[in-house]
């Protein structure tokens, strides 16, 4: 009979020891999976940082880039002297005051692109007093903007512009609007200080 006690006192020691051993195998296995966890988020979130500094300074190289493949193309005219037009006639500038790409035409008062983008065009017109200008902007031949420029008592001069997208080749030009221009001389240039002018300028290249 104490034979049996004794055994089952050690068997109960051995079964209370072996749940020790257990619960101290799930501590274990809990804290590991903690630290597991914490790991992993750590780990995400300095990803998730790089992958940030990485977009910033990819997206900060194709802007260099972008500045590095686009040329300067601008130029920039004007008349030589006062103006009679009739409608649907090309307004020649035919002095270049400065050109970069050598896109503008002085004989032809065109302008070609010399690739494809988003352009800007000016004009400038100094009416003389009572007379109306209306002309337009014209890309290969379709009428793209329209201005109009009246001269009041004291020989008026204001400018007009326009943004554009271009394609490489195109023609850009002003053209009098036939119906939109007074009979007689309607333009007034004075080469120290009333300028006729027709300029324009890349913006941003269309990639």
């Amino acid at each position: 009979m104490v034979r049996i006690e004794f055994q089952m006192e050690r068997l109960k020691l051995e079964v209370e020891q072996c749940v020790k051993r257990v619960e101290h195998i799930k501590t274990e296995v809990s804290d590991q999976m903690k630290a597991n966890q914490q790991e992993l988020e750590n780990g995400f979130e300095t990803s998730v940082k790089e992958v940030s500094n990485v977009t910033s300074a990819v997206k900060a190289k194709l802007l260099e880039l972008q500045d590095a493949v686009t040329p300067t193309v601008a130029f920039k005219a004007k008349l030589k002297s006062s103006t009679t037009l009739v409608g649907g006639q090309t307004i020649v500038f035919p002095v270049l005051i400065f050109t970069e790409g050598d896109v503008y035409n002085p004989d032809t008062g065109k302008f070609t692109a010399p690739i494809s983008g988003v352009y800007m065009f000016s004009l400038a017109f100094c009416v003389y007093p009572k007379k109306t200008l209306t002309v337009s902007i014209m890309i290969e031949g379709t009428r793209y903007a329209t201005s109009l420029f009246y001269g009041d008592d004291n020989r008026g001069c204001s400018s007009a512009d326009t943004v554009a997208i271009v394609t490489a080749g195109q023609k850009v030009w002003v053209e009098a609007i036939p119906g939109g221009i007074d009979s007689g001389t309607i333009i007034d240039q004075h080469d120290a200080y009333r300028w006729n002018t027709f300029c324009g300028a890349l913006i941003n290249r269309k990639i």
